[in-house]
């Protein structure tokens, strides 16, 4: 197992803490933000699609200048330095609709694909070693959960320049991680050959193992269900009688569920693939289903709590299976489209509807759509499960059957 310098670890430590802390900062209360400035519902999910619809498109491009240029520093200092200008022109642009909507898409282009990016970044520098991926991961889960509950205070006492204030911070200690550490160039020179550099057919060859599409099946169905919830959180948290506070007391709790799962990441490898795929599934239906029978913020919370135990097997797993899937040559692009799916294509399908659906019909409405959404999802990683211990008792039965007529036969002989 490959390990890695003192010093790198705690240069990747400060790059995810930084990204996911200014995440906190600005997405974390973004959506609140507008719907402050008299923005509607359906307004605000419609600008979540025109976002997530550019994330999908950059994860592509940034995935395929990783692999094709063979580099992550230059990509991530580029995309922090993007954001930050995105985040103050964002600010202070709510009162045009449309300039907004552009903005929206072009932060949406730069920011989230980083993500991937730097966790692709990392596992290449520890050598795919989920012990230490895991244990510099969980780090700014959290700072994230500790930013969510502070800032939320803040927001809630004094107002949202706060937000400003806090992302830009952490937008500069994100460029400066990124500037002091290795680029992953040359490993990855080392692992691709002539043969496997990246070309357009690559997207065939993400696409041809199984198992890694089975990976991306079970991602959409999850986050069509949760990113409604994710994303228009507010609406519901005001519908049962929450305010904003209790939007930075959920971030906290959503953050800090995750933390011991992504640190055990190496542990988790241990369990069967088909059971975290069913607790991946099954722990967000249990949420859909407590946010839906919510009378009170704490039921929310509660399913917060539930869906994040879900999210931190969850991140460890499909880091995994592409890892394990993808040829190497190919690995951004396939960690950037997993991603890409589960982030950004399944929230485009799901928030084309969701903001009408509760501007329409209300918040209930909404939940209960994700509520049977999940139920397919289920319904598909628990049958995978039944249908292998069939097969595995169906085996064991069978070559009992064998035996059985083996000494039979030796019997009669003698």
């Amino acid at each position: 197992m490959k390990t890695m310098k003192k010093s790198y670890w705690i240069g990747f430590s400060l790059l995810e803490i930084s990204y996911w802390s200014f995440h906190a900062s600005f997405f974390g209360f973004l959506t609140s933000y507008l719907l402050s400035k008299g923005i509607s519902n359906t307004v605000v999910s419609m600008f979540l699609v025109t976002f997530l619809l550019a994330s999908f498109v950059g994860s592509f491009v940034w995935g395929i200048v990783c692999d094709r240029f063979h580099t992550n520093r230059r990509v991530s200092i580029l995309c922090f330095l993007a954001a930050g200008v995105m985040m103050y022109l964002i600010y202070f642009s709510y009162e045009n609709i449309f300039v907004l909507a552009v903005l929206y898409s072009l932060q949406g282009f730069v920011c989230l694909p980083n993500a991937t990016n730097i966790d692709s970044w990392l596992l290449l520098t520890c050598g795919n070693n989920l012990s230490v991926y895991g244990k510099i991961r969980c780090l700014p889960s959290l700072l994230y959960a500790v930013t969510s509950v502070i800032l939320g205070r803040l927001i809630s006492c004094f107002g949202y320049h706060f937000m400003l204030a806090f992302g830009t911070i952490f937008l500069l200690s994100g460029v400066a991680a990124a500037v002091m550490l290795p680029d992953g160039g040359n490993m990855m020179q080392e692992k691709a050959t002539e043969k496997s550099r990246f070309s357009i057919l690559s997207l065939k060859e993400v696409f041809s193992v199984k198992a890694y599409r089975y990976l991306i099946l079970i991602l959409l169905l999850v986050g069509m269900a949760v990113s409604p919830l994710n994303n228009l959180k507010v609406t519901v948290l005001q519908s049962v009688g929450g305010t904003v506070s209790d939007l930075g007391i959920d971030a906290f709790i959503c953050a800090i569920t995750q933390v011991p799962f992504i640190a055990l990441a190496d542990r988790m490898e241990r369990y069967s693939l088909r059971l975290r795929y069913m607790l991946i599934t099954l722990l967000p239906f249990l949420t859909m289903a407590l946010a839906f029978c919510a009378v009170s913020p704490v039921m929310i919370f509660a399913g917060s709590f539930l869906c994040n135990l879900g999210v931190g097997i969850m991140l460890p797993a499909m880091r995994s299976v592409t890892e394990n899937n993808v040829a190497p040559a190919c690995r951004n692009l396939g960690h950037n489209i997993a991603d890409a799916v589960y982030n950004s294509v399944a929230g485009i399908i799901s928030l084309l509807y969701s903001g009408i659906v509760i501007d329409k019909f209300g918040a209930k409405c909404m939940l209960l759509i994700c509520v049977l959404i999940m139920s397919v999802a289920v319904i598909i990683t628990c049958g995978n499960m039944f249908r292998h211990w069939r097969n595995a008792l169906y085996g064991r039965g069978n070559y009992c059957a064998d035996r059985k007529n083996r000494i039979q036969n030796c019997r009669a002989v003698k």
